[in-house]
């Protein structure tokens, strides 16, 4: 979406829902370009610093990157007595990477379709990764994250998915189907687990039961976990996580609090009582995730689609 002049200033607006649009004052525009998949802008804001735009949508700022990156990785990681190999999809700001790399992990596979994305991070958002794509533990491919997939053969600890929201036409609906979930459990450890950001329960509640529905048809265990992202279109955001029966609800706050501590952690969102706290979810979305099948135009076998 261009941007908007109003009173001789600029403004970013992203339609979220018919009738509802989420405005954000630019200063002005970093960089704008197009990759073979997506157009890609960086634009300066007021309220969040530097912001990366993907086919118009906003992706993450420098403002509050940490809470949804912090989110997406520590509370799997932390679940982990001890991870060692973790496979990263999507995530080509580096934000996701820099926490991950957190856990003295032995290795990091990361598969990024768009070379381009990571490329204009390190350029124009190198606060978001602080270096992590230098870090020698990365092994970084640019491919498809479905065939790679499809294709691997040892396992990981974790699998974290980092895509852009799986709205159409973009490159990564296909990467929130049961039958990629069903994919990733193959390579999954028996005690690992995997997470997806799977976003706003309020304003795309679709997508999030869409996900979760998904899950279920894959996972024995399923969780959905919220933290506030206030560049997010509604602000409140979701993360669901799945896995063959590690539950990171059987975690106190002791054992979350020593597993930091072991690690050298210091989280500016993350706590032990926010690892708990997060899990806690509002009796409206309780409600709808205990009874999915009432929505029955919600097919596991179908991508996500607005």
């Amino acid at each position: 979406m261009p941007l908007v002049s109003s009173s001789g200033e600029q403004w970013f607006g992203e339609r979220e829902r018919v009738g509802l649009e989420q405005r954000i004052q630019v200063r002005g525009v970093l960089y704008e370009g197009r990759s073979d998949y997506q157009s890609i802008r960086v634009l300066d804001t007021v309220p969040f610093g530097r912001a990366l735009i993907l086919d118009g949508v906003l992706q993450t700022t420098e403002t509050d990157e940490f809470i949804y990156h912090e989110m997406l990785v520590h509370p799997v990681l932390i679940s982990l007595s001890q991870p060692e190999r973790v496979l990263i999809i999507g995530g080509g700001d580096g934000g996701c990477l820099r926490r991950a790399l957190e856990h003295r992990l032995r290795e990091v596979v990361q598969v990024e379709l768009d070379r381009a994305v990571v490329e204009t991070c390190r350029r124009y958002l190198p606060r978001v990764s602080s270096g992590a794509f230098d870090d020698t533990r990365l092994h970084l491919l640019f491919a498809d994250g479905y065939e790679f997939v499809e294709e691997a053969q040892e396992p990981f600890d974790a699998i974290i998915v980092d895509l852009t929201d799986p709205l159409p036409p973009g490159p990564s609906l296909r990467l929130f189907t049961a039958e990629f979930y069903q994919l990733v459990r193959r390579i999954l450890k028996e005690d690992g687990l995997m997470v997806t950001q799977s976003s706003s329960p309020l304003l795309l509640t679709d997508e999030l039961l869409r996900i979760y529905v998904n899950l279920k048809a894959v996972f024995p265990l399923v969780r959905v976990c919220l933290a506030p992202v206030p560049s997010y279109p509604g602000v409140l955001w979701s993360f669901t996580l799945a896995s063959g029966g590690n539950d990171p609800l059987a975690l106190d706050e002791a054992t979350v609090r020593q597993r930091l501590e072991a690690r050298g952690i210091s989280p500016r969102y993350y706590s032990p009582q926010m690892h708990l706290a997060s899990f806690a979810l509002p009796p409206f979305l309780a409600d709808l995730l205990a009874e999915p099948e009432r929505f029955q135009d919600l097919k596991a076998s179908q991508p996500v689609a607005q």
